[in-house]
């Protein structure tokens, strides 16, 4: 339940979470276009070289264009000596998702590599299986690249590592299965098991890591027994990492998962709950536990910055609060948050602070607010709401409630946390509008007035059989969810 309560026009009306689709089965064919965009790979294995084989690891960024092209940099440790490489190549992909790749690095011609396009290209397998090396690995979409800081990196991730560590110039198998916990702030903690040729022990540590804003970075951990240090690469989203130890002597890389949810993907819309679809002054919840000693609603405006014991701290400034309870917050975005770049999100409860996650802000993200099951909260001419026994009828003017529309010509002052003013403030991006697919005029769509972060959608229902639609909002490039509405003769 999302609870607005200063909002009496539809507080009756948000009554349920969104409807979530059912997953579908898959299938189509891939292209070269499929397999585009940043990516990070780890890969891991054996060279050969006459009678002596070498342990082999490497970390690496790639770019590919979607049209066979891609260029990059990676560190690769043979033996226990590491290079760096800058990259270029070309690939293929076929349409069953098989694809050749081969890259050139500091002149170097490697043979070309096998992989198989995955999960519709948000990643890949690899395999170079020839005579001198018997190597294989996997690549991972990159979506945040050109867009993280040390937020991107937040919460507890389960991780493994495995491949050579020499010592006193003897090769020892390894590998290190653990718990790290980032803090989103540039700290972390590790538990850990480590096996060294079959002989374990259970270590603890302490770290640091520092990311790029292209989603690389570093890691440094230490403990009893001395400092390790990785070269990483973050990537869907906060979703997983990959890593290579760059210390003289290892050959050791591995990937690490998100042991819950990443804390990114509890900042969402507050009327769509979609992640990543945020933007200045659209109303947003935060999902979590231990957020607040006790529940507490705004019961003036301008809306309060702390509520029961909470706060919502965004660029360092406490964010105007409708709703705090231990599992949920609701709130405003700031209106002078920037755009296009992370920008850090904290909560703070009775003064305790959470772990930061970086979010970035679209200029609009319209979310349109849902009851029931995925019903479009919307009233019909009359002011009922539309529903399966309250349908509209062709030509008939609704209005639907959204956020997230982004920038407006304001009727009047407009600041953060307080009522919009009254009169018409129409937004200034592009949008449209669609009923079932088919464009519908839009009369309005700006600021509800007297409401906070409340936008509307004035709109003609287009010429439909009876039935139940979805209506979308557009704006500037960026859907909005798809609820539905019901129209009939």
């Amino acid at each position: 339940m999302i609870r607005f309560p200063q909002y009496t026009l539809i507080l009756a009306l948000l009554i349920s979470l969104p409807a979530h689709s059912q997953p579908q089965i898959g299938g189509g064919t891939c292209t070269n276009a499929t397999f585009n965009g940043t990516y990070y790979y780890v890969l891991s294995g054996t060279l050969i070289s006459g009678s002596a084989d070498y342990p082999y690891a490497e970390l690496g960024k790639l770019v590919a264009d979607g049209q066979g092209h891609v260029s990059g940099r990676s560190q690769a440790s043979v033996g226990g000596l590491l290079a760096n490489y800058t990259l270029s190549g070309t690939y293929t992909v076929q349409a069953n998702c098989a694809g050749t790749l081969t890259l050139t690095g500091n002149s170097q011609t490697s043979p070309p590599a096998t992989f198989q396009v995955v999960n519709g290209g948000e990643g890949a397998v690899i395999a170079y299986s020839m005579q001198s090396a018997v190597v294989t690995g996997q690549a991972y979409r990159s979506d945040g690249a050109g867009q993280c800081a040390n937020g991107s990196l937040s919460g507890s991730y389960a991780y493994l590592l495995t491949g050579v560590t020499w010592i006193s110039g003897i090769g020892y198998y390894y590998s290190q299965a653990g718990n790290a916990v980032s803090d989103g702030n540039g700290n972390m903690s590790v538990v850990s098991t480590v096996n060294v040729n079959g002989t374990t022990v259970n270590t603890s540590a302490t770290g640091s890591y520092s990311l790029a804003s292209d989603c690389s970075g570093t890691v440094r951990v230490s403990n009893q027994s001395g400092t390790a240090n990785y070269t990483v690469g973050v990537v869907e989203n906060g979703q997983g990492m990959v890593f290579l130890e760059t210390d003289s002597g290892t050959t050791v890389g591995g990937t690490a998962q998100p042991q819950f949810t990443t804390p990114q993907n509890a900042v969402v819309n507050a009327a769509s709950f979609q992640s990543q679809t945020l933007s200045p002054g659209s109303l947003f919840s935060v999902f979590g536990s231990t957020m607040s000693q006790q529940s507490a609603s705004a019961g003036v405006v301008p809306l309060p910055t702390t509520l029961g014991t909470a706060q919502v701290i965004v660029n360092g400034k406490a964010a105007p609060l409708l709703f705090a309870s231990s599992s949920q917050i609701n709130a405003q975005m700031p209106l002078d948050a920037p755009t296009g770049q992370p920008i850090s999100l904290s909560i703070a409860n009775a003064g305790k602070s959470s772990n930061t996650v970086m979010v970035t802000l679209h200029q609009a993200a319209p979310g349109i607010f849902t009851f029931g099951q995925n019903r479009a909260v919307v009233q019909n001419p009359d002011g009922s709401v539309n529903s399966d026994g309250n349908p509209a009828h062709p030509g008939d003017t609704l209005v639907a409630y959204l956020t997230g529309g982004g920038p407006v010509n304001a009727a009047g002052p407009l600041l953060t946390g307080t009522p919009a003013p009254n009169g018409v403030s129409p937004v200034t991006s592009q949008h449209s509008l669609t009923v079932g697919g088919q464009q519908a005029a839009v009369d309005y769509l700006g600021l509800t007035p007297g409401y906070v972060g409340l936008y509307q959608a004035n709109f003609k229902v287009p010429s439909l059989a009876p039935g139940d639609y979805p209506v979308v909002v557009t704006m500037g490039g960026l859907s909005s969810n798809a609820p539905i509405i019901s129209v009939a003769q």
